[in-house]
Order: structure tokens, then C-alpha cells, then sequence
């Protein structure tokens, strides 16, 4: 079965928006974020783009997560340390 151009548009912008409203935290970004509306329906392919910017600013990546594990190891320890005292 061959879709046209717009078919496919519309069938991409209903899997991303199907996709956004599994992850709440993408989708309070969008919220806060207005703008991605607009960039999204016009190029529903930027999605890869929003994710990668929102996990940024949301300090949901791989990186942020390790720095926020190596934090509480360190607040264990002195805490630790600190009951020794």
C-alpha cells in the first residue's frame, strides 16, 4: 500500500506524540517549552533533537545520574564518618 507525503507526516507526529505521552518528564519539558510544538509538528523528525535537549536541561543524562550517585556515595561517607566521631 502506497501513503502519500502527508500520510506519512501524519503517521511520524502521531508516533512521536504516542512516544511523548509514555514520558512524563519529556512531556512536562514540552509543556514548559511551548515552542517545541510548533518546531515538532512542522518536523516531526527534531524529535531525536527535543530528547536530546530536554534530558540536558532536565539533567536526565547518563552523566547527570552518575554525578548524582557519586553525591550521595559522598554523603553517606560523611555521615558514616560522621557517626564514628
Amino acid at each position: 500500500m502506497i501513503h502519500s507525503l502527508e500520510d506519512l507526516m501524519i503517521m511520524r507526529t502521531k508516533a512521536v506524540m504516542d512516544d511523548l505521552y509514555k514520558n512524563n518528564d519529556i512531556l512536562f519539558y514540552l509543556r514548559t517549552h511551548p515552542e517545541w510544538y510548533k518546531i515538532l509538528h512542522r518536523h516531526p523528525n527534531s524529535y531525536k533533537q527535543l530528547l536530546k535537549v530536554a534530558k540536558e536541561e532536565l539533567k536526565l543524562t547518563f552523566s547527570h545520574k552518575v554525578d548524582r550517585f557519586k553525591n550521595q556515595v559522598q554523603l553517606l561517607s560523611l555521615i558514616n564518618e560522621y557517626m564514628r566521631k
